[in-house]
């Protein structure tokens, strides 16, 4: 017997019709991230947070988000067995080693105990992965993350709307990812979202977002590094 349970389908009113229709037929020029920056300000808001960056996908907003870390080749992130490709990928783009541990039975999501068993001296960060919507052992990742001296960081790709002990997921750690696919909660199509309350990493991923370019940067086409094209269509 194969027993699956389908996916529900978006609501999608007249309001939304009529949002998209408006950014169709306005959003250029001097308005083509007027819907975005809208966005960003209400999804810090919901949150709590101090910043947010909407970006093409959860994937991308891990992938700066690790970049602007500094993780990088030689270095090993750990994160749960019980995954999809997308919170690893970013972690071999970068040159970086996936090690994966295993969950705690009762949430799907990593189990602190073997994510600390699994430290080596080039471990750099743990990406707390909270599976349909359970929230990963936080206090644990963190204090694991102290205790060692490297970062922790969320995937909430899944847990839009979950609190942990009443912090929203997502604002918890260094920084939070969340996703905007069809399957989601909340969804733009396709979509992600970066979060965090640090300014300095706040800073460093808004210029990789678009292609290297400060937004302190006063020269229109100049950019400082070489960055990335996550930016979310308006």
């Amino acid at each position: 017997m194969n027993l699956r349970i389908p996916y529900t389908q978006p609501s999608i009113t007249d309001l939304e019709v009529d949002y998209a229709t408006d950014a169709a037929r306005n959003g250029w020029g001097e308005h083509c991230y007027a819907y975005i920056h809208r966005f960003e300000e209400a999804f810090k808001a919901h949150l709590g947070v101090k910043y947010a960056i909407a970006t093409s996908s959860c994937t991308g907003a891990l992938h700066m988000g690790l970049a602007a870390l500094g993780i990088g080749h030689g270095d090993e992130v750990i994160l749960a067995d019980t995954n999809w490709i997308a919170t690893a990928a970013p972690i071999v783009h970068l040159g970086a080693t996936p090690v994966f541990v295993d969950i705690s039975p009762e949430s799907w999501c990593i189990d602190p105990a073997s994510a600390e068993a699994a430290i080596t001296p080039r471990t750099k960060a743990i990406i707390a992965v909270h599976m349909y919507g359970n929230l990963c052992a936080m206090d644990e990742l963190l204090a694991i993350g102290r205790k060692h001296n490297f970062i922790i960081v969320e995937d909430a790709a899944q847990a839009i709307g979950s609190k942990y002990h009443g912090q929203p997921a997502g604002s918890i750690a260094a920084f939070g990812s969340f996703s905007f696919h069809g399957t989601k909660t909340l969804t733009t199509g396709e979509g992600g979202m970066f979060v965090t309350n640090n300014p300095e990493l706040y800073e460093r991923v808004q210029t990789l977002s678009n292609h290297g370019r400060s937004s302190k940067q006063t020269k229109q086409f100049w950019p400082e590094v070489v960055g990335f094209k996550y930016k979310m269509s308006n």
